[in-house]
C-alpha cells in the first residue's frame, strides 16, 4: 500500500507545493497517529458487499426501464416522470457498484495501492514545476522503501541555479497605450532581479488587461501580449550562482492596426424590466432623463436621483470594467431587483451601454419557527417569527420592515434549580436608506461603498417567574461597505428605556445580597436611560467556502456612552421630563478587539487561533456601567469549560447561592485567547467535522482609586502582577455537523487551570462520570449554531 511521500533537497520550493503535485494520497490517518480508521471502517463494511448482486441490480433497472419507457411513447408527460424515477435509481446503484456500499463511502476510505507508473509521472511533474518556477537545470530521483506493509516514497531533488530576470522592457507602439503602462509599472508582477517564474508571466498578462480595460480600451484582449525572452545571457564571471536572462514584453493592435481604440462612454440607460414573463403592453413605460442617464421605468417607479449614485459608468467617460461591475454590484445590493444584466454596443463614437433589471416583488411576508435549546438547561424552547417588508416604500430605494418575535424558553430560577416558563415578545421596526441621510449633496458621493442608513425603532418585553422587564430602544446607523471584505458601521444615536415592572419579593432579596457580595446585577433592574454613540469596523477575508484557506478576521468596536449628559446639562432634566423621574443614568467608555487568524493545514485541516480583548471604563455620579456593557467570560463561544457568562471575575470564588451556578459574573476588563484544530470526519448528507481546542482568558473589575490607595483589592480587581496567575485554561473537543447553509455544534469543555483555585485540577476529572456536575471537575457541554469563531 501507499505510504508517506517526503521530499529532500530543496531549499527554495517549499515541500507544500511539491505535495499540490501528487494526486495520490496514502489512507488518512487520525490526529497525525499511525491510525487508519476510515480505512478499517471500508474494509469491516466490505465484508458484507456483494458486487454481483449490484450487477444484478442495474441489469434489471435497465432492462424494466427501457420496457416502461417502450410503453408510455405516447405519453411524453409521464415518460418525463419515469425517467427521472429511474435515473435517480440508475445513479445510485451505478454509485454503489462502483464506490460500495452505503457504509463503504460515507464512513470508509478505500486502500491506496502503490503504484510505480504514477510516481515516475510524479518525477516529471515535479520536473516541470521546478523548471516553470527559474530552475531551469533541476534534477528529480526517487527512491522507495517499505514499513509496516506500506512503500514510502522520497523524492530527492536538486535545484541547482536559479534563473533570474535581468531586465524587462516594454515594446509598445501605441504611444497613449505606452504612457498607461509604464506610468503602472511598479505594479507590475515582472521585476528585475527576481526569480523566473511561469505564473508571474500570466499574472501580468491579466495586470495589463485589466489596466488598459480599466482604461477605456474596451476590446483589448491578453492575446495580444506575447513574451521574448533571451536566455543565451551569461552569468558574471563574479557570480555563477544564477542565471540571467532578459524579457520583451510585446503589445501589439489586432488586425494589423497601428494603435489600440479607447472607447468612450457615448450614452447610458438603465432600464427596469416588467416582471417574469409578463409582455410590456400590460404596463406603463416612464422614461426620465438625469445627468445624462436614460431611465426607462415598467410598472415601477425608482429615485433616478438615488439609482445615478449608484451608477459609476457615465457618459463621456472612458470605459472602465470595474466601474461596469461594481455598478451591477451596487445595483443589487440595493435588495430591490431580482437581477441586474448588462451590456454595450459599439459604435463608431464609442460605446452604448444599458442595464436591465427585473424588480423583486414589493411586499414580502416571511415565518419561521423553530426550537430553542438552553446550554445551562438543555431544556427546548419554541420560538416563531414574522417579518412583513415593504420594499421602495417612498420609491427612493427604501425598505421599511417590521419584525415580530414571540418565545417560551424553560429557564432556571435563581434560587433553585426548577425549570420555569419565559416568555419573550419583541417588536422591531427599522426603515433602510441607500444612501448616507447627511444634508446637501455630500450623501451622494458614497455610491461605490453601499451606503446604507437605517433607522429603528423597538420594544421588547420578558415575563419571567422572578420578574417582568421592557425595554424600548431607537437607533439610528450609517453603514459602509468599502470592499467585499470590509464594513464600517456608525451609530450617532442608540437610546434604550429599561423598565422593570415586577420584581418577587424572593428574587428582590436575591438582588440585595448580590450587591453585597460585589455584583451589581440590581442596576440592571432599576428604571434606566442608556444612550452610546458606537463605531464598528470589520474586516473579514473568511467565507466559510470551499477547502481551509489562509484567512483573517478583525472587529475593531468603540462605544461612548452618555457623552452628551455632561456636555448638555439640559438634557437629563429634558429625558426625565419625557420619561419621568428616577430614571438612572450612565456614562462610559468602551472599546473590543476580537482578531482572529485561520491557518490551513493539510488538505481538509484548519488551524484557528483567536485573540479577544476589551475594556469598559465607567466615570460620572453613576460609576458603573449599563449591566449589558460588562464583558463575561465563559461559555460555547469563549473559554468553554465554564459556564455561560460564569468564569471570574479574576481568582473570586463562584457566588454562594443553592444554585450558584445561575448567577453571572461581570467584569471590565477582558482577556481571551483560543487555539482550536478543525479537521474532516465523514461525509453524510453534509460534512461532520471534529475539532480539539484549547480556550484560555478571564475578566476582572477595575480597581477603585481607594483600593489603589489603601492597597486592599478585592480577589476580581486586575493587578498586572496577578493576573497571570488568573488566566483560566481549558481544553476539550468538539463535532460540527456542516450543512454549509447552517453548523450545528456540540462542543465538550474540561478544565485545565482554576484561577479561583489558583492550581491545575485535570486530575479531579474521573471518566466514570464525564457528565456529572456534582464533581469538581467535569465535561462541560456547550450547544451551539455556528463556528465559534
Amino acid at each position: 500500500m501507499l505510504g508517506t511521500t517526503t521530499f529532500k533537497g530543496n531549499k527554495i520550493i517549499k515541500d507544500s507545493e511539491f505535495e499540490a503535485l501528487i494526486p495520490q494520497k496514502p489512507n488518512r490517518r487520525f490526529l497525525g497517529l499511525p491510525l487508519y480508521p476510515y480505512l478499517a471502517f471500508y474494509q469491516a463494511a466490505s465484508v458484507t458487499y456483494d458486487s454481483a448482486y449490484h450487477h444484478r441490480k442495474l441489469d434489471s433497472l435497465t432492462l424494466e426501464y427501457q420496457r416502461k419507457s417502450d410503453s408510455l411513447e405516447g405519453n411524453p408527460r409521464q415518460l418525463k416522470i419515469v425517467q427521472r424515477k429511474y435515473a435517480r435509481k440508475i445513479a445510485r446503484t451505478r454509485r454503489r457498484l462502483t464506490e460500495g456500499n452505503d457504509f463503504m463511502r460515507i464512513f470508509g476510505e478505500p486502500p491506496v495501492y502503490f503504484d510505480s507508473l504514477a510516481i515516475t509521472k510524479n518525477a516529471e511533474k515535479l520536473r516541470g514545476y521546478l523548471f516553470n518556477n527559474g530552475f531551469f537545470e533541476n534534477e528529480v530521483r526517487f527512491t522507495t522503501d517499505t514499513a509496516f506493509r506500506r512503500i514510502r516514497t522520497t523524492y530527492l531533488i536538486q535545484e541547482n541555479r536559479p534563473t533570474r530576470l535581468r531586465n524587462v522592457q516594454y515594446s509598445i507602439s501605441d504611444l497613449r497605450v505606452d504612457s498607461l503602462v509604464l506610468s503602472a509599472k511598479d505594479q507590475s508582477t515582472l521585476k528585475s532581479s527576481a526569480r523566473y517564474k511561469g505564473d508571474a508571466f500570466e499574472e501580468e498578462r491579466i495586470r495589463l488587461e485589466i489596466l488598459l480595460r480599466n482604461n477605456g480600451y474596451y476590446g483589448f484582449s491578453r492575446q495580444s501580449i506575447t513574451y521574448l525572452i533571451n536566455d543565451t545571457i551569461s552569468a558574471p564571471a563574479t557570480d555563477s550562482l544564477f542565471r540571467q536572462v532578459d524579457v520583451f514584453v510585446r503589445l501589439e493592435a489586432p488586425n494589423g492596426q497601428e494603435s489600440f481604440k479607447a472607447y468612450p462612454v457615448e450614452s447610458v440607460q438603465f432600464e427596469v424590466l416588467p416582471p417574469d414573463n409578463s409582455p410590456d403592453s400590460l404596463f406603463q413605460r416612464d422614461t426620465t432623463r438625469f445627468q445624462d442617464i436614460r431611465y426607462v421605468f415598467t410598472d415601477k417607479k425608482f429615485s433616478p436621483r438615488i439609482l445615478n449614485s449608484k451608477m459609476l459608468i457615465r457618459p463621456g467617460k472612458l470605459y472602465s470594467q470595474e466601474d461596469e461591475r461594481e455598478t451591477q454590484r451596487q445595483l443589487s445590493l440595493t435588495d430591490q431587483f431580482r437581477f441586474v444584466n448588462y451590456g454595450f454596443d459599439t459604435t463608431a463614437q464609442g460605446l452604448k451601454s444599458y442595464f436591465r433589471a427585473i424588480p423583486l416583488d414589493k411586499y414580502q411576508v416571511t415565518a419561521d419557527v423553530g426550537m430553542n435549546v438552553i446550554q445551562l438547561q438543555q431544556a427546548p424552547g419554541p420560538f416563531a417569527n414574522l417579518s412583513y417588508k415593504i420594499r421602495n416604500i417612498f420609491h427612493g430605494l427604501e425598505n421599511f420592515e417590521v419584525n415580530l418575535r414571540g418565545g417560551v424558553e424553560a429557564v432556571t430560577g435563581f434560587n433553585d434549580g426548577n425549570l420555569y416558563r419565559s416568555q419573550e415578545m419583541s417588536v422591531n421596526t427599522s426603515l433602510l436608506f441607500p444612501q448616507l441621510l447627511f444634508p446637501g449633496n455630500f450623501r451622494y458621493r458614497f455610491g461605490r461603498y453601499n451606503p446604507r442608513t437605517q433607522v429603528g425603532l423597538g420594544f421588547n418585553y420578558v415575563n419571567r417567574p422572578e420578574y417582568a422587564r421592557s425595554s424600548a430602544k431607537a437607533a439610528m446607523t450609517y453603514t459602509l461597505q468599502p470592499s467585499t471584505t470590509t464594513f464600517i458601521n456608525l451609530s450617532l444615536l442608540d437610546l434604550n428605556v429599561l423598565n422593570t415592572t415586577r420584581l418577587a419579593p424572593e428574587f428582590e432579596r436575591l438582588l440585595d445580597t448580590l450587591q453585597m457580595q460585589g455584583n451589581n446585577l440590581f442596576n440592571s433592574f432599576r428604571r434606566s436611560f442608556v444612550s452610546d454613540v458606537n463605531f464598528t469596523f470589520v474586516r473579514n477575508t473568511n467565507l466559510f467556502i470551499g477547502p481551509p484557506k489562509k484567512a483573517s478576521y478583525l472587529r475593531v468596536a468603540l462605544e461612548s456612552g452618555g457623552t452628551s449628559i455632561g456636555i448638555l446639562p439640559k438634557q437629563q432634566q429634558f429625558i426625565e421630563n419625557v420619561f419621568g423621574n428616577n430614571l438612572q443614568f450612565f456614562q462610559y467608555l468602551r472599546w473590543n478587539v476580537d482578531y482572529r487568524r485561520y491557518l490551513p493545514v493539510g488538505r481538509r485541516a484548519s488551524l484557528v487561533a483567536r485573540l479577544n480583548t476589551g475594556s469598559v471604563y465607567s466615570y460620572g455620579v453613576n460609576s458603573v456601567p449599563p449591566y449589558e456593557k460588562y464583558f463575561f467570560a465563559g461559555g460555547s463561544n469563549s473559554v468553554r469549560a465554564w459556564l455561560p457568562r460564569r468564569l471570574g471575575p479574576g481568582s473570586s470564588p463562584p457566588r454562594i447561592t443553592s444554585a450558584n451556578f445561575t448567577v453571572e459574573a461581570p467584569g471590565e476588563l477582558l482577556m481571551e485567547g483560543n487555539l482550536e484544530y478543525r479537521g474532516h470526519l465523514v461525509h453524510f448528507f453534509g460534512d461532520i467535522n471534529y475539532a480539539i481546542f484549547l480556550d484560555a482568558g478571564n475578566v476582572w473589575t477595575l480597581p477603585t482609586t481607594t483600593s489603589a490607595k489603601t492597597g486592599e483589592y478585592a480577589a476580581g480587581d486586575f493587578r498586572w502582577d496577578k493576573f497571570g496567575k488568573q488566566i483560566a485554561l481549558g481544553t476539550g473537543f468538539g463535532l460540527r455537523y456542516d450543512l454549509q447553509y447552517f453548523v450545528l455544534r456540540f462542543d465538550f469543555g474540561l478544565k485545565l487551570y482554576d484561577p479561583n483555585r489558583q492550581e491545575f485540577v485535570l486530575d479531579e476529572f474521573s471518566w466514570r462520570k464525564p457528565f456529572n456536575t456534582r464533581q469538581p471537575n467535569y465535561l462541560n457541554f456547550n450547544l451551539g449554531v455556528g463556528y465559534p469563531f
